[in-house]
C-alpha cells in the first residue's frame, strides 16, 4: 500500500499555475502523463435534533453516526463523504471529528432516502490529471467551488512506503521541486488517525480519505 499527502497551493492562479506543473513534471522531472482523475467530496447537515433512536438497524454505518450524534448533545452536525476515483466503489464518511468509516457506494442512496435525518449541503466534484514520476504519482487539479477558485491541489502518493507519517521530509522535498517558489501552500504531513479510528501502522485509503476530510474542514472550502 502507498501513502498519500495532500496539498492546496492557496495562491495559484487557475490554468496557468496547472500548465506549470503540467510542463514541469513531464520535461524536467520526466513524468508520464497517465491520464485523468476525479474526487468527490459531500457534506451533509445533520437535521435530526433527537436522540437518534430511528437509525437503520441493519446499517453500522448509521449507528455509529447516531451515537456519536447524541453523544455530542442536540447542535447540528456535520458528515463529510469523500469518494476517491482510484477507489470508485467506496466511500468515506465522519461526522465531525469522530471516527472515519468506510463503506459501500449505495451508502449515498441510503443517504438520500434519510432526508428527516441528513440533508446534503453542498456537493462538490473535483477533475484532474495524474502523473507517475519514478516512486511517486502526482494528482493535479484545480479546485472549483461554483464558479469561486480555491486554488490547486494536489495529492502525492508514495510507493515504496505504508506505514503512516514516516515519510514526511520525502513529501516535503517532493512538494518543493514541483511547486513554484513563491507557492504558499496549505498542508499537513502528519496526522493522528488513531484520534479518528484509523491505524497509525498500516495506510489504507481511508486514511487517504480523512485527509481530505480534514483539510476541506480546516480550510472551510465546504
Amino acid at each position: 500500500m502507498v501513502v498519500t499527502c495532500l496539498v492546496r497551493w492557496k495562491n495559484a492562479t487557475g490554468m496557468r499555475d496547472f500548465t506549470y506543473i503540467q510542463e514541469h513534471v513531464t520535461k524536467s522531472l520526466h513524468g508520464k502523463n497517465t491520464g485523468p482523475w476525479s474526487l468527490g467530496f459531500k457534506v451533509y447537515r445533520d437535521v435530526n435534533h433527537g436522540s437518534g433512536g430511528r437509525s437503520n438497524p441493519s446499517s453500522s454505518l448509521s449507528s455509529a453516526m447516531h451515537h456519536q450524534q447524541s453523544s455530542q448533545g442536540k447542535d447540528n452536525k456535520l458528515m463529510y463523504q469523500v469518494t476517491l476515483g482510484q477507489q470508485p466503489g467506496q466511500v468515506y464518511c465522519m461526522v465531525d471529528g469522530s471516527v472515519v468509516v468506510e463503506a459501500e457506494k449505495e451508502l449515498e442512496i441510503i443517504l438520500s432516502r434519510l432526508k428527516n435525518l441528513w440533508q446534503m449541503r453542498q456537493s462538490v466534484v473535483i477533475e484532474g490529471t495524474s502523473f507517475e514520476i519514478g516512486d511517486f504519482t502526482l494528482r493535479v487539479a484545480n479546485i472549483l467551488l461554483g464558479s469561486t477558485y480555491k486554488g490547486l491541489l494536489l495529492e502525492i502518493s508514495y510507493h515504496p512506503c505504508s506505514a503512516p507519517n514516516v515519510a514526511a521530509d520525502l513529501f516535503r522535498e517532493f512538494v518543493e521541486s514541483v511547486v513554484h517558489p513563491t507557492a504558499q501552500l496549505s498542508c499537513e504531513y502528519e496526522y493522528n488517525y488513531e484520534n479518528v479510528g484509523l491505524s497509525n501502522q498500516d495506510f489504507t485509503s481511508a486514511h487517504t480519505g480523512y485527509q481530505y476530510m480534514m483539510l476541506f474542514r480546516n480550510d472551510g472550502l465546504l
